[in-house]
């Protein structure tokens, strides 16, 4: 009960630091924010999971942490293509509870055991399903129509870039045969921890958001 109140106190500070920083302050305060985030992850949670010494340290941090983290803040400084950082940030926020809370009630068929015993597909269709509500009343406020179908496979997506960035960092951690990436976010680990997903479907925010941002009425 202890690590859940920790985790639900951490998630909502880094809420409402998220929406303050990324709404109220000039982007490039939000990309140095980034930037900080990123610098912490190599010094002091890449080391945990990779050797120094060693070459895959150097092979794989260019693309994974540090390529994710430069479409973010490439996105975040181009006001035609930041909202979609902030779509990017709630999903895949969303996709974490909804899976988290799911999972952990009446999760029971495992997807990977051996690389994060915890992740089930009941947990799975509960995030789903919490993204396809979170992104419903996103367009609805934002009065934009987009089909169920339209609506339905861009909630999937996000889902399974989430669960795929989600597996990949567990690979990493089971590798290293560590628990978390860092202690620097109680209840929730290190930074890798919490943004994981993120990492994996910025790719996809990247490389389609010129068609998102007509698909989402943004220009």
């Amino acid at each position: 009960m202890q690590a859940i109140i920790k985790r639900i106190i951490t998630g909502l500070v880094l809420i409402i630091f998220f929406l303050i920083s990324f709404i109220y302050l000039p982007p490039y305060f939000f990309s140095l924010i980034l930037g900080c985030i990123l610098l912490h992850i190599i010094i002091f949670e890449w080391p945990r999971l990779f050797n120094p010494k060693k070459l895959p340290f150097w092979l794989l941090m260019p693309f994974y942490p540090v390529l994710p983290f430069i479409f973010l803040i490439l996105m975040n400084q181009n006001l035609l293509y930041r909202p979609l950082i902030f779509i990017l940030f709630v999903l895949v926020a969303i996709y974490d509870t909804g899976s988290y809370s799911v999972g952990s009630l009446i999760g029971y068929n495992k997807i990977a055991p051996h690389i994060s015993p915890a992740k089930t597909w009941e947990g799975f269709i509960g995030g789903y399903l919490s993204v396809l509500i979170g992104l419903s009343l996103i367009l609805w406020v934002s009065e934009i129509f987009l089909s169920y179908l339209s609506t339905a496979f861009f909630a999937l997506i996000v889902c399974i870039l989430s669960l795929l960035g989600d597996l990949f960092e567990s690979w990493l951690k089971r590798r290293a045969d560590i628990k978390d990436s860092g202690v620097i976010l109680p209840g929730h680990g290190g930074f890798l921890d919490r943004l994981d997903g993120v990492l994996f479907a910025v790719f996809f925010f990247y490389f389609c958001k010129d068609y998102l941002i007509v698909l989402f009425n943004l220009k």
